[in-house]
């Protein structure tokens, strides 16, 4: 009998990767099992891969985190990661608090002393912060079930991908990154977040967000599950593959005249948006059509809401208000696809059948 690999994707987004995590938690909920459980292969991008080494980490006491806290700390960390300006302060003294004060010098720095400030408008602060205290020193080597976060080194001039398949078993250091630098690196987010400088002797990477490669990594994954799921004799397992994006903007149609005549600024953030949704849609086309075509059990489904008029576009919106309209949309795609979802369920909580891929606990070495 074939072996089955099950697999959970989730794109990148900044802000809008709490639709994911809201979604991820109500799945949990469903299965009433943890997701470290129900996959073997747990890959992300940016926010994604933020997620993804959630839902994998040991934790404090090595049982990990449930979906529904990594949801919590999610909504809880992105107005300390990307801090509101609210009311549209122009002083010092109109903003809140000493934080926000930070946040506007740190924007106003960058983009007039880019030599000192760099030239992010966001400081990763914070980020580092609650990264840091999430994972401990937890490595690579110690998640409960695999991992693929993919990164760009801007020093080598290619894309990373970390995968805890390649350190499995490891105690040291080298070639063995924290979970926290993990994190940090695939959303260092171009202008946005400053890049993560990882030093591991005798190299050195300037790493950002793997965004700019594979803001959808359904695809990495995919492949990644067929190479580590073959039998004995080569024969590639059987996949089950669940992709969760941040949402897809509502439909626009954009005229020649204005896509020809938009300034730099527009256009650039135009680009960010094909970066974020024509890419990760190309990597759901060819995921589709190569588990199209295979029978069952294999399985491919793919969750891409389309945010309402109320949820912003901005990647880095982090009001309140925006929050709860990515809740909501994440809230109407659980029951627009809860047929589905179940029948998912089942096959994700079934036994695992003879010959399947097992399950790794954190830090054991392969079978």
């Amino acid at each position: 009998m074939r072996r089955t690999v099950r697999i959970l994707a989730i794109d990148g987004g900044g802000v809008r990767g709490l639709l994911p995590a809201r979604f991820l938690a109500e799945l949990e909920a469903m299965s009433g099992r943890p997701l470290h459980s129900l996959f073997d292969v747990i890959a992300g991008t940016s926010v994604g891969g933020i997620l993804a080494l959630g839902y994998a980490a040991p934790g404090p006491d090595g049982s990990g985190y449930t979906a529904a806290t990594v949801y919590d700390d999610i909504r809880a960390w992105l107005p300390d990661i990307f801090p509101p300006m609210e009311g549209g302060a122009s002083s010092f003294e109109a903003l809140r608090d000493a934080h926000e004060r930070h946040a506007l010098s740190q924007l106003v720095g960058a983009a007039l002393l880019p030599h000192h400030f760099g030239n992010a408008r966001y400081s990763a602060t914070a980020l580092e912060a609650h990264v840091s205290r999430a994972f401990g020193d937890a490595r690579l080597s110690d998640v409960k079930t695999d991992v693929v976060v993919p990164a760009y080194d801007m020093h080598g001039g290619q894309p990373v991908v970390f995968r805890s398949c390649d350190v499995r078993g490891r105690s040291g250091a080298h070639g063995n990154p924290r979970l926290a630098e993990v994190a940090r690196a695939t959303s260092a987010a171009p202008t946005y977040l400053p890049p993560l400088r990882l030093l591991d002797d005798p190299d050195e990477s300037v790493l950002i967000d793997g965004a700019v490669v594979a803001n959808n990594p359904a695809a990495i994954a995919y492949l990644d599950g067929l190479d580590s799921g073959r039998d004995e004799a080569g024969g590639p397992p059987d996949v089950v593959l669940l992709s969760v994006g941040t949402g897809r903007p509502s439909t626009q149609r954009p005229s020649y005249e204005e896509i020809f005549t938009r300034n730099w600024a527009s256009l650039g953030m135009g680009l960010l948006g094909v970066v974020l949704n024509g890419a990760g849609e190309m990597a759901h086309q060819l995921v589709d059509r190569m588990v199209s075509g295979r029978p069952a059990p294999n399985r491919y489904l793919r969750i891409q809401p389309t945010l309402p008029a109320d949820a912003s576009l901005h990647i880095d919106d982090a009001s309140p208000a925006n929050l709860d309209a990515l809740v909501r949309c994440a809230d109407a795609a659980v029951v627009e696809h809860r047929p589905a979802l179940e029948a998912l369920v089942a096959v994700l909580s079934a036994p695992a059948a003879p010959g399947s891929v097992p399950r790794q606990s954190a830090g054991s070495p392969a079978s």
